[in-house]
């Protein structure tokens, strides 16, 4: 047997000795009996800690080994006893969370200071970005504000453009990141861990990938899991919610907000400014304590819990003022919306679905773009669905060069252009 540890219980856990307890009858009850090396792996810990929280649940009566096995130490099953049972009618009130092991606040932020700035290749980014026709300049500029962890606003990216933005700066980011399965703070379990935005950083398989913390084995004794600098992305705006931890009434613990779950990569927000005061409240909650490297958690209870968090949050707008004033004063502003006569043909041609104009009819829709103000990412992006559309209802049927003015009287409605609307558009209106 395993003598009895000096000193307090699971000392080095810096967690509540009770919970470590309750969280191991939660698990038997979850799981029916297993051994201290089926619960260490479970728990992602190592089997000495595992034993000893068994033998210490064991000398308070409330788990006992199977019949027979009693002196199988480290391979004999254990189950609940009568006295386990009626500690976890308690146990489950605090939290049916019975996964890897909470890591405490305490360890969350003296790792998270362990933690580099992610840092982007030049090379890689302007390659990334440079497929979607944004110039060097705009590359850099956004390589170096995604570099900072700091707040970037862009402005001028089509509204189908800012996912593909979001995703080359991901690509571009190097690096892993270690983060805990779920942190321990203010008597409640918040998960970090979220398999739809974490990917393991040295996955044997593609199963790691997906782990569902709750159920699956695990491997690596540690709560901690190494994860490619994470990319979480919001469309359609930010909500209150998204900046809260959400609590999971059926599990009774909480799922880390957005901005947390991106820790150490990028939080991109597309079409920012559709919800200005949720922006007032990211701004806040994370991006002004973030200068300080560090978030706040406002918990069901009305408690504030300080966390360690740093991330490059990339917020998309049609317009730099109204997202200055949401979240004051982004650091960076990448406006992406001039193209150059090179990079104007390059992305309506990269545009065009379905149709095939040639070198002269790029030239045409470029030149009445350009005549019209409409010489950006934005005018491209509505021209181009226009003419795309058009081809596909008409079929062979359609003409490119006649359709030019149409496509151009579309993209001046859709950026908000003042000139009159052209006589297929009129009659477009009033068919409407």
């Amino acid at each position: 047997m395993t003598p009895p540890a000096s000193g307090p219980p699971f000392a080095g856990l810096n967690l509540p000795p009770t919970f470590v307890t309750d969280h191991c009858l939660r698990t038997l009850f979850y799981r029916g009996a297993m051994s201290p090396v089926d619960l260490a792996t479970h728990w992602r810990v190592p089997q000495e800690l595992a034993i000893e929280i068994v033998e210490s649940s064991k000398a308070a009566g409330l788990v006992g080994a199977d019949a027979g096995q009693q002196n199988f130490e480290r391979h004999a099953r254990v189950h609940l006893t009568a006295a386990g049972q009626e500690q976890l009618a308690q146990a489950r009130q605090r939290t049916w969370y019975s996964g890897a092991l909470p890591v405490a606040l305490r360890d969350f932020a003296e790792r998270a200071r362990e933690t580099t700035r992610a840092t982007l290749a030049r090379d890689d980014v302007r390659a990334a970005l440079g497929a979607l026709a944004i110039d060097e300049a705009s590359a850099d500029a956004l390589g170096q504000a995604a570099s900072s962890a700091d707040t970037v606003a862009i402005t001028g990216a089509a509204d189908d453009e800012q996912r593909e933005i979001a995703r080359a700066l991901g690509r571009a980011m190097a690096g892993e990141v270690r983060l805990p399965y779920a942190i321990y703070a203010g008597g409640a379990v918040v998960r970090i861990f979220d398999p739809r935005h974490h990917e393991a950083a040295r996955a044997g398989s593609g199963e790691e990938a997906a782990l569902d913390i709750l159920r699956e084995r695990q491997e690596d004794a540690s709560p901690w899991m190494a994860v490619r600098r994470p990319l979480v992305a919001l469309a359609g705006g930010i909500l209150e919610s998204d900046v809260r931890p959400a609590f999971d009434d059926d599990a009774r613990f909480y799922l880390a907000p957005p901005p947390l779950t991106a820790f150490g990569g990028i939080f991109a927000v597309f079409d920012a400014d559709a919800h200005t005061a949720a922006l007032g409240e990211l701004a806040r909650l994370w991006l002004v304590p973030g200068r300080h490297g560090a978030g706040l958690l406002l918990l069901r209870s009305g408690e504030r819990i300080e966390v360690p968090w740093h991330a490059a949050t990339v917020l998309f707008g049609a317009e730099v003022r109204s997202l200055g004033a949401a979240v004051d004063r982004p650091a960076y502003h990448v406006d992406v919306s001039a193209l150059d006569a090179a990079s104007l043909r390059v992305l309506i041609a990269r545009r065009l679905v379905g149709v095939e104009p040639g070198a002269d009819g790029i030239d045409a829709l470029a030149g009445a773009l350009e005549s019209g103000g409409l010489a950006t990412r934005r005018g491209v992006a509505r021209a181009a669905r226009y003419l795309s559309d058009r081809a596909a209802y008409l079929g062979v049927a359609f003409d490119f060069s006649s359709a030019i003015a149409d496509a151009v009287a579309s993209a001046q409605d859709s950026c908000g252009a003042t000139t009159p609307p052209s006589r297929a558009t009129r009659r477009l209106r009033r068919a409407a």
